[in-house]
């Protein structure tokens, strides 16, 4: 069975958010190497350069950076420089469940399924990350625009 890309993203994005979460709040440098199989691929005139995974990789992890999760300072062939959560992304991963007031925060739950390799635990809590991280910016939204008026 083949994996969507959505699939691909959510596990990049579990494994990129553990590895930010656990070093918060020092910036640290993400290699495809660490979070794809096969980070690069031959090529005749240039060597070796990123695989379409490792720059699928890299797609991924400017998009959280875009949506305001995370910052970085750069990238360059496959790899990510000085990236550190925001507190957007920060704030999601530290919450918890309401009806779970005494379980483990999303990034601690990421933290323990990344290491224990359970892919499918880490997309759906990417997954649930995404969507409180949504919720969080529309609900925000929704306080300034009442305090406003």
């Amino acid at each position: 069975m083949t994996v969507s890309n959505i699939q691909r993203f959510d596990e990049i994005t579990g494994k990129v958010l553990a590895a930010l979460y656990e070093a918060f709040p020092v910036p640290i440098y993400l290699p495809a190497a660490q979070f794809v199989e096969q980070p690069t691929r031959q090529c005749d005139h240039m060597g070796e350069v990123p695989s379409e995974e490792a720059e699928f990789f890299i797609a991924c992890v400017k998009w959280l950076a875009e949506a305001g999760y995370l910052k970085l300072s750069g990238t360059n062939y496959g790899c990510a420089s000085d990236v550190v959560l925001t507190a957007k992304g920060l704030e999601t991963l530290k919450a918890v469940p309401k009806s779970l007031h005494d379980s483990p925060s999303i990034g601690e739950q990421l933290i323990e399924a990344t290491k224990d390799g359970v892919l499918d635990q880490v997309r759906e809590l990417a997954n649930s990350f995404l969507k409180r991280g949504f919720a969080l910016a529309a609900t925000t939204t929704a306080e300034y625009l009442r305090n406003t008026q």
